[in-house]
Formats: C-alpha cells, structure tokens, sequence
C-alpha cells in the first residue's frame, strides 16, 4: 500500500502546486483591479481535479471533502487560499500515515443498510425475515475483521466459534464476546416465539455499534 500513497500524494502535490500558480495569477488580477479578468474555466477545472481527488482518496463523508465541496468564499482569491489549506492537510493526513481503505468503506455502508433493512422488517412485524438478515450480517462482520486482521477462520463458522476467536486473538474484548454470543443465543429457534420488537432492536443496535467500533473506525487506517 506504501507504493499506492505515494501516488496519491504525489496527485496532491501536482494539485497543489497547480493551486499555487492559480493563487499568484489572481494576487495579480486583483491588485491590478481585473478581478473580472479571471480564467474561470481553468478555476473550475482545477477545482473539479480537487473535488475528485478528496473524493476517491477519503469519500464524500470526509472532513476535507466536506470543507472543499460546502465552502461559502465567492472571493476566487481568498477561496483558493483556503482550497490550498485543504488540499495540503489532506497531504500531509496521508504522509503521516493515515490512508482511506475503500473495502472496509463500502462493507460498513452494505453491512449498516441490511441491518436497517432488518429493523424495517421487525417494526412490521416479520421477526422470521429480521432474524435472517441479522444473523448473516453478524457472521459476515466477524468474518470480514477476521479477514482483515489476517486470521485464519476456515474452520470457524458460527457467531459463538468466530467470537472466541476474535477473543482468542484479542482483537475483540471480553465483554463483546460475551455479547456476541447472547445474542446467537437470542436468534436461535429456540427463543424466536419469545422475541419482542423493543428486544430485538436493542440489539440490532448494539450490533451497529460494534460494526462501526471494529470496521468503520478502521476505514481511515495506520499503514
């Protein structure tokens, strides 16, 4: 991955120095007073490079992309002084070590739409469908921070075996993993005739909860 962020660092440095030659043309223009003489097809093309760039590297739920993307400066000047802020503590975020994993993005957003999905499903009523869907994403979480930690699960398949090992290798506490076996537990056909809508929505929460703890706290990542 190392190869990878010197690339797009050097896509940032390219934008920013291309950011600075536009800054130094508008100094000109606005001291001369030609504020109306300037290249707004070049700016917005720039601009445009920049949008893209903050997107793909951090998503559109980042902070710099955010700032870049909702600015309020009509001042092409003082705009681009900041733009240039921006585009420089993006650089020097990823130069420190910190790099956007679009993997683990894209499964935190799937993963968080079925589990609302399945709290639509309880609220109408159709537990049967909600339990489904709730089990598969709690499996396909746990294995997908297995994956990701580079643990070996082949022959791990429940929710209680895969939390052990997740306990085991100490990536998850003591206290998820006893979480994450009640409620295995709780899903079983065994208890389904005794759920409740307000106790199953507890615990599809705490399941986002920990979905966003062990995978979408890690989607900007130390490399």
């Amino acid at each position: 991955m190392a190869g990878e962020k010197e690339k797009v660092i050097k896509l940032f440095n390219e934008l920013i120095e291309k950011g600075e030659e536009i800054k130094s043309n508008l100094k000109r223009l606005y001291f001369s007073g030609n504020k109306k003489s300037v290249n707004t097809e070049l700016y917005e093309s720039w601009r445009t490079s920049c949008l893209t760039l903050l997107k793909s590297t951090f998503s559109s739920s980042s902070p710099h992309y955010d700032r870049f993307v909702n600015l309020k400066i009509f001042d092409y000047y003082n705009a681009t002084q900041v733009y240039l802020g921006i585009l420089t503590s993006a650089r020097d975020d990823i130069a420190k070590g910190y790099f956007y994993h679009k993997d683990l993005m894209l499964s935190v957003n799937i993963y968080n739409s079925l589990l609302n999905r399945s709290v639509e499903l309880a609220k109408r009523g159709e537990l049967e469908k909600s339990v489904g869907i709730l089990e598969a994403v709690i499996l396909e979480i746990l294995v997908k921070i297995l994956d990701y930690k580079k643990i070996p699960h082949e022959e791990v398949t429940t929710i209680e075996e895969l939390a052990d090992l997740l306990f085991k290798k100490e990536v998850i506490e003591e206290d998820n993993r006893n979480k994450l076996r009640e409620i295995s537990e709780f899903l079983k056909d065994s208890v389904i005739v005794k759920l409740s809508v307000d106790e199953y929505l507890e615990r599809v929460k705490w399941v986002q909860n920990f979905l966003y703890d062990y995978l979408g706290s890690r989607i900007l990542i130390l490399n």
